[in-house]
């Protein structure tokens, strides 16, 4: 399974460069050599695509340094080679940052990405980017989609901005679903009528069939408390232990038990009768929804509301609202969503926000798919399939940039209580332990 999981796993295992360098300063104690400024970004760890902005807008602005600071467990002493972000890492950086963050100590910009936002909203540590947006004539809030600009919200305001988005999908296959007379109304489908479908499907082609291949129970745990965060956790309060949450529970183990999923790993990707998948790459997505058995869906809710397109955002920054560099650190962001690095390969996964990037790499897709051959698709070949229908390219791309424009909810959850949720997942009366432990962290 692709993007959603890699995602949600990214607190265990995410491939980023580590970035080397002195030791920062904090927001209101930069240093300086003659008029120049720094501004301060903190992350859990750098990637080459944070550091080659860096370098390009420093070369653009000479009066200004950019400072990426990182938050290992383990300090790196590879000297800039590639490592791994573990779950400790993840942990130290919400725990530090979040702290510092709270005492008014935080860096200039914040990796948003796994810190709980809402908090950091409510004790105004954050910028109001739509109000820097308003004073500047230079930038076109038009250019970007502004579905996701605005599903990225807190309240009326946009206090993180994303680079990249990701919509995410359940892939099934239209022959097996047709020879079944089965017919699927992704907009109100729940996890209960997916487990049916399921085992109806099972019932055509075997019980070795499984609804996913490889999707283990804690996986689908964090699934479900994505899509229910707001409910699970409201106004800085957890509702963990609750009809809802011990639904969910039940229908997860029930899948399980029943042998609609099952919990081990298995090479035989056959076997699945569905996939999680997401739209991540023009050139793969458009390969992939050429094949004429490939049905892309909605993933399934625990309340049949689906509330829209469902997407991730894997980078996203917001702005100290103590910064004294805030002007500075407004036009990083700004270098961030330009042309040049919206084009960047080395952007987080997922299509740029930026939509003229968009259609541009859609359009360059289809050329290369027209010529067939080998594409190369993030830095690997992938061979063309001989059996894709390519008069179909044009209204796949059109499809395609529909789900872009239809993507409004934003699956986002703290990963403190996702890790909460996850080491208790197996334990007797987990909605009480869960309730108890999140409770206790809302509110230190």
């Amino acid at each position: 399974m692709k993007k959603h999981l890699a995602w949600m796993m990214m607190a265990i295992l995410v491939l980023l460069t580590a970035c080397s360098g002195n030791s920062p300063s904090s927001a209101g104690e930069h240093s300086s050599s003659g008029d120049q400024k720094t501004v301060v970004i903190a992350v859990t760890g750098s990637n080459r695509f944070l550091e080659t902005a860096a370098q390009k807008f420093e070369d653009l602005h000479p009066d200004i340094h950019i400072e990426i600071k990182e938050y290992l467990a383990m300090p790196n002493t590879d000297g800039g080679t590639t490592s791994a972000i573990s779950q400790a890492d993840m942990e130290k950086y919400v725990q530090t940052v979040t702290t510092q963050a709270l005492s008014g100590k935080a860096s200039d910009l914040i990796d948003m990405t796994n810190l709980p936002q809402d908090k950091f909203v409510s004790k105004n540590v954050l910028v109001n980017l739509y109000d820097l947006m308003a004073q500047d004539s230079t930038f076109d809030k038009s250019r970007y989609y502004e579905n996701i600009l605005k599903s990225s919200q807190n309240g009326d305001g946009l206090y993180a901005m994303p680079f990249s988005f990701s919509p995410q999908f359940v892939a099934g296959k239209k022959s097996v679903l047709e020879k079944a007379g089965i017919s699927i109304d992704d907009k109100t489908w729940t996890w209960g009528q997916f487990k049916n479908i399921a085992k109806k499907l099972q019932d055509q082609v075997g019980q070795d069939y499984v609804a996913f291949v490889n999707l283990l129970p804690n996986q689908l745990l964090a699934d479900y408390i994505e899509k229910n965060y707001s409910d699970l956790v409201q106004d800085g309060k957890a509702n963990f232990d609750s009809e809802l949450f011990r639904g969910m529970m039940n229908e997860i183990k029930s899948m399980y038990d029943e042998g609609i999923l099952q919990a081990e790993f298995s090479y035989d990707y056959d076997k699945a009768l569905f996939s999680m998948t997401s739209l991540y790459n023009p050139a793969m997505d458009l390969i992939n929804v050429l094949k004429e058995d490939t049905q892309l869906f909605n993933r399934p809710t625990s309340n049949g509301q689906s509330g829209g397109g469902e997407y991730s955002s894997y980078f996203t920054l917001g702005l100290n609202s103590k910064s004294q560099v805030q002007q500075e650190a407004w036009e990083f962001l700004k270098f961030l969503l330009s042309d040049e690095m919206q084009s960047s390969p080395e952007l987080p996964s997922g299509y740029p926000i930026h939509k003229g990037i968009v259609d541009k790499k859609f359009h360059e897709a289809k050329e290369k798919l027209l010529q067939g051959g080998t594409l190369e698709v993030s830095g690997f070949p992938v061979e063309v399939p001989d059996n894709l229908d390519m008069s179909m390219v044009d209204e796949r791309i059109a499809t395609m940039k529909q789900q872009l424009e239809n993507a409004s909810k934003k699956l986002t959850s703290d990963m403190k209580v996702f890790s909460i949720a996850m080491e208790e997942f197996e334990a007797e009366e987990v909605s009480k332990l869960i309730q108890n432990r999140v409770t206790t962290y809302l509110n230190e």
